[in-house]
C-alpha cells in the first residue's frame, strides 16, 4: 500500500511539473524577433511603418497591409529593395510628415485626399503625386538612385 501511494505521489509531482512547462511550438515569436520586427510609430497624429528589410519584417508588414491605405515600396534599377534617406508627405504644400532612413516598405495611415510624396536618394529629391482612396494605394518607387 505505501508503494502505491508512494507511486501515485510521484506520478502527480511529474504532471504538475509538464503542466507548469510552457508549450515552445506555440509561442508565436521569440523575444529577439518581436524586438526587430517593425513598430507603428505616430508623428503629427499619422501612425506608420518603416521597415521591410528582413523576410520577417516584410512578411509582418504585409501581414498588417489592410490597416494602412498607402503602401510605397522603394527599388533600385535592378528591383531590389531600396531605402530613402528622407521621404515626406505634403498635402496642399504643407509637410505632415518626414520619415529619414525611410524603406524599403513605408506604410501610412492617412485619410482620403491628394499626397505629394518627396524621397531624397543621394542627395536629391525626387517627387510624385498619389491619390488615396477608400481602399489601398500602392506606390512603387523605382528609381536608379536607390541603395
Amino acid at each position: 500500500m505505501k508503494a502505491l501511494v508512494a507511486w501515485t505521489l510521484a506520478l502527480s509531482a511529474m504532471t504538475a511539473v509538464a503542466a507548469a512547462e510552457p508549450d515552445l511550438t506555440k509561442t508565436p515569436l521569440d523575444a529577439t524577433a518581436a524586438s526587430i520586427l517593425p513598430k507603428v510609430q505616430n508623428v503629427n497624429g499619422i501612425d506608420y511603418m518603416n521597415g521591410g528589410s528582413g523576410t520577417e519584417g516584410v512578411d509582418y508588414m504585409k501581414a498588417r497591409g489592410n490597416e494602412f491605405p498607402l503602401q510605397i515600396t522603394f527599388s533600385g534599377p535592378g528591383g531590389q529593395y531600396g531605402v530613402a534617406e528622407k521621404l515626406s508627405l505634403l498635402r496642399g504644400g504643407r509637410e505632415l510628415i518626414s520619415v529619414a532612413d525611410a524603406g524599403p516598405l513605408m506604410m501610412f495611415k492617412l485619410p482620403p485626399g491628394t499626397y505629394t510624396m518627396e524621397a531624397t536618394f543621394k542627395g536629391v529629391v525626387e517627387k510624385r503625386s498619389v491619390s488615396v482612396g477608400s481602399g489601398i494605394s500602392k506606390v512603387s518607387w523605382n528609381t536608379m538612385r536607390a541603395d
